[in-house]
């Protein structure tokens, strides 16, 4: 029994939460058949989000515990990506991102080159989660605090951070907060 078990209702898999999240944040974008890269950027930047505000709530708990919800997490989304393919490119949102994605491959890749999730997942998690977990947690000021950065980072990183892609977030700004924080609570009741 996980250390937050019992705090918020019934427990789901981890992956289910992730998928459910990642469909009604595509629901508020009006996206109906969202490709697979968006769907590995979407499980990517939800994982990094999770534990980043999991580290931000359980900082005064048990590290072990907070530990081993936090592996689950990052091999529940590794395993629910894995079927997924996608170019490299459709990774990026931007030129600088995808130099940044590209470094994290083993071998030598160009944008064009197709990968399945197994890969794509670990270029774009192991290229991001480090600074975008920082950035997160450094953010915990305002009315939102780390939870609303995390819906910046979570939106931005699906959809770029264009003109259109921001206006929409901004128009929905709290029910896209709402979906961040109760992802949040679900891996907790997962755990």
């Amino acid at each position: 029994m996980g250390f937050f078990n019992g705090l918020f209702g019934t427990s789901k898999s981890i992956s289910a939460i992730i998928t459910n999240t990642q469909n009604n944040i595509f629901n508020i974008y009006g996206i109906k058949n969202p490709s697979d890269a968006k769907k590995m950027k979407a499980s990517v930047y939800l994982c990094i989000a999770g534990i980043a505000l999991l580290n931000e709530l359980g900082s005064n708990s048990r590290s072990d515990v907070m530990k081993k919800i936090i592996d689950k997490i990052v091999g529940d989304t590794r395993e629910l990506t894995k079927p997924l393919s996608m170019k490299v490119g459709e990774l990026a949102n931007d030129k600088e991102d995808l130099k940044l994605i590209l470094s994290g491959f083993p071998v030598q890749f160009d944008e064009n080159v197709r990968v399945n999730g197994l890969g794509a997942f670990e270029a774009l998690y192991l290229s991001k989660v480090e600074k975008l977990m920082n950035d997160i947690l450094t953010h915990n000021g305002g009315p939102m605090g780390c939870t609303g950065y995390a819906t910046i980072v979570v939106t931005d990183g699906i959809f770029g951070a264009g003109t259109d892609a921001r206006d929409k977030a901004s128009d929905n700004f709290m029910e896209l907060s709402m979906q961040i924080s109760t992802f949040i609570k679900n891996l907790i009741d997962a755990s």
